[in-house]
Order: structure tokens, then sequence, then C-alpha cells
């Protein structure tokens, strides 16, 4: 008799042992339709793939000039050396890894009979892909071209998220709201651990660029890829272990 029937509710049984048979079935369905671990595994080899775009030539100023880039760079930010390449990079990541999740969520619910509804997740990170594009000039225009009481009274959700934007990090945002979305729509409580976690780093890294007072000579070539880099094993830890546990449940 397979697992499944063993599960399977019956007439003969109490409405004790039902209920934890029906109980059974659904963790049983529920850890079957989970597949998260593509996803994160899939994001965190591209942060890691992006790595040379956020090393510097020379040490970088504490300030700097920004740079008149394509607006479909804007992905990139404004501060980096490679900020242009580093924009067309991202947008090619995160529109092809949200279509390629969702073929494997497809794909996956097709094998194994039940499917995460992953159109949300998708959804949710081409719509943040597209604001990446747009907020950077939007958050400009506000702090740069409007009237003083207006600059100054958004310049606190301003100042911050163009700090992200510019350091080419609002793209570890973006991967971290359609986590959020994921982690709701697998029901899972470890994808809702780690894409919590992740976000966590995600925005105390930014924090810490934010409010250091920084000094010539504080910064190194390497500062930001060290920044864009710390959430991405958050992320390969956690779809390496999502992989492995069916793997060792079954064994």
């Amino acid at each position: 008799m397979s697992d499944r029937s063993s599960t399977a509710p019956n007439s003969g049984h109490t409405p004790g042992e039902l209920l934890a048979s029906v109980t059974a079935l659904q963790r049983r369905t529920r850890a079957a339709r989970n597949a998260y671990w593509l996803p994160l595994l899939l994001f965190g080899l591209l942060m890691a793939l992006a790595a040379p775009l956020y090393v510097e030539s020379v040490d970088p100023l504490a300030m700097r000039v920004g740079q008149d880039n394509p607006a479909l760079t804007g992905l990139g930010g404004d501060f980096l050396e490679r900020s242009a390449a580093l924009g067309w990079y991202w947008l090619v990541a995160l529109i092809g890894g949200y279509l390629l999740s969702l073929g494997w969520y497809r794909w996956h619910g097709v094998r194994v009979g039940v499917q995460t509804p992953a159109r949300p997740y998708v959804v949710a990170g081409i719509v943040g892909t597209m604001v990446g594009l747009v907020l950077p000039i939007v958050l400009r225009y506000l702090l740069l071209n409007t009237a003083t009481v207006i600059s100054n009274g958004t310049s606190w959700v301003t100042t911050p998220l163009l700090g992200i934007s510019d350091r080419g990090m609002f793209p570890h945002l973006v991967i971290a709201v359609g986590l959020l979305v994921l982690a709701r729509l697998e029901r899972s409580r470890g994808l809702t651990v780690v894409a919590a976690v992740y976000a966590a780093a995600v925005v105390l890294v930014n924090i810490y660029f934010q409010t250091a007072n920084f000094q010539p000579g504080d910064l190194n070539r390497h500062s930001f890829l060290v920044a864009a880099l710390l959430p991405a094993p958050i992320l390969l830890v956690g779809g390496a272990i999502s992989l492995l546990n069916p793997i060792k449940r079954s064994a």
C-alpha cells in the first residue's frame, strides 16, 4: 500500500483520525508543491555574477558626481563606476530570472501534480523591476526640483531610497519583495524566514551606508561589492537547504 493511500481518509476512522489523516495529506501536498529552492539559488547566483560590476578601479570618494546614464540602466544606480553596465545586467537578470522561475513552477507542477500559483510572484517581481527604473527619477525630482517644504518633508523617505538606488542595490529590494510574495503563495515558514532574513540584511547594509559619516579613505575599491554580496549567502544557503531536505527525507 502506498504512502498516499495510508494517509487518505477512511469511512471507518474516528473523527480524530480523519482530522489527522487530512492534516497529514495537506502537509504532504504542500511539501510536494514547494519548489522555491530554484528561485533562491537562481537569484543568489545572479547576485554573485554581478560582483565584478560593483568593484571600482580606484578607491571611491565619499561623494561623487552623478552620471548621465540611459533611463533603462536605472537599476544600476548613479554612484558606481560601472553603473550603466550594472543597470543593463540587472534589467536582463531580473526579468529573465522571474520568467525562468515561472517556467520552473509550471514544469514542477506538471511533474508532481500540484502547482503553486506563481504568477503573482512573477508579476510582483517584474512590476518591482519597472518601479526600480522609474523611482530614481521621481526621487531626484522630489529632492532637487520641488519647493523646500516638499523636499524637506519627503527627504526622510527619498534620501534613503535614493541611496539604495545609487549604490545599485534596488534590485536586492525587488528580489526581497518577490520572495516575500512567493512565501505567501507557498505557505512556507522556511521560505518566509529566508525572505525576512534576506530583506533585513539588505535594509541593514543600506542603513549602515546611509548613516555612516564616511571620510576620505574610508571607502575602498571593494566597499560596494561587499555591501552588494553580503545578502547573497542567505539565499544560497536557504536554497541549498530547501533542495537537500527532500533528498534526505527520501533517503
